[in-house]
């Protein structure tokens, strides 16, 4: 039997399937790419011959179906979707919506005549909307999304909560929050970059940086985000239907920015009087995301802190410029 990760070969998704097939599973990614590039099959190393790639657009059932049922999916983690965020949201606001809300649709459907056993859905924090950032968002906090993306995402989570009513399946929203780490990179699929994406470019480079507005995130190690991901995966008896997925803690991006000249001695960064950030930051402060349940419920806790995270990513990026 295997596991089907739709967008399997995107940042989050990679992960996800790298842990996966790590573990000994057989994992099945469907997205837009139908073999790995040279930096996913690096990243995955021996573990790439448990993975089969399966190109395909998660509008399409037969398809999905077809994928389901030739290599004995009965577990899947759905998460692809766009990111409309930013200045991205204009352009593709309708894309947005059909495919983070018809494609959930498309691959809860495939999965209940498959037979699938266990449903993992890939939601995101923006459902929470903006908050007091010095509140903490449990999973029962009332969502109330502002963008696009947030938007799509809440539809979905709905969708998949009735389609478990509905048909008895089983399984778990994750809600993701401001994943960062090795592999983050611009691709046609993927154009909207964390900064920290930016931070640790500016730092390889011996650029200072500039920082326009001192906001805070719960900014989490990529690594972290997966395995609570596949932690909710493999959990025999879940207790909830929803659970964050986040490292627990608002940073604020002037500590990471010294985090950053800490594990990068010679980078030197400043805040920029009069500056702004993208409006996507300013409007979207919450939070961070408690993470009580997950350590209930799923037995996790991040692994890595702010330095290790950085360090880790800032290796990856000088073995693959970018």
């Amino acid at each position: 039997m295997s596991v089907l990760v739709t967008g399997g070969t995107g940042f989050v998704g990679m992960h996800v399937t790298a842990q996966l097939a790590d573990l000994g599973e057989l994992v099945v990614t469907f997205s837009a790419e139908d073999e790995l590039d040279i930096i996913s099959r690096d990243f995955l190393g021996p573990a790439r011959q448990r993975v089969a790639c399966v190109k395909g657009d998660v509008l399409d059932l037969d398809t999905l179906l077809a994928t389901m049922e030739r290599h004995g999916v009965d577990r899947v983690i759905h998460g692809a979707a766009i990111t409309a965020i930013g200045d991205l949201e204009p352009e593709a606001a309708r894309q947005a919506a059909v495919v983070n809300v018809g494609g959930t649709a498309t691959v809860l459907e495939a999965a209940r005549l498959a037979g699938v056993k266990r449903f993992i859905h890939l939601s995101s924090a923006s459902v929470y909307g903006a908050t007091d950032p010095d509140v903490p968002l449990d999973e029962d906090s009332e969502p109330a999304p502002r963008g696009i993306y947030g938007i799509t995402k809440r539809a979905g989570e709905d969708i998949v909560g009735r389609y478990f009513e509905l048909f008895g399946m089983e399984g778990a929203i994750l809600r993701l929050s401001a994943p960062y780490g090795p592999l983050e990179r611009p691709n046609p699929l993927r154009s909207v970059m964390s900064p920290v994406f930016h931070w640790c470019r500016a730092a390889l480079n011996g650029e200072e940086v500039e920082l326009a507005d001192d906001l805070v995130r719960d900014l989490t190690y990529v690594a972290d985000t997966a395995r609570c991901v596949v932690l909710a995966l493999f959990k025999p008896d879940l207790n909830h239907q929803v659970y964050n997925a986040s490292c627990g803690e608002n940073l604020r991006f002037s500590d990471i920015l010294a985090s950053l000249a800490r594990v990068r001695p010679g980078f030197r960064f400043r805040l920029k009087e009069g500056g702004a950030l993208s409006p996507f930051f300013r409007d979207s402060l919450r939070g961070p995301l408690s993470m009580r349940r997950a350590k209930e419920d799923l037995d996790f806790t991040p692994r890595y802190d702010i330095e290790s995270g950085l360090s880790r990513y800032l290796e990856w990026l000088e073995r693959h410029p970018i």
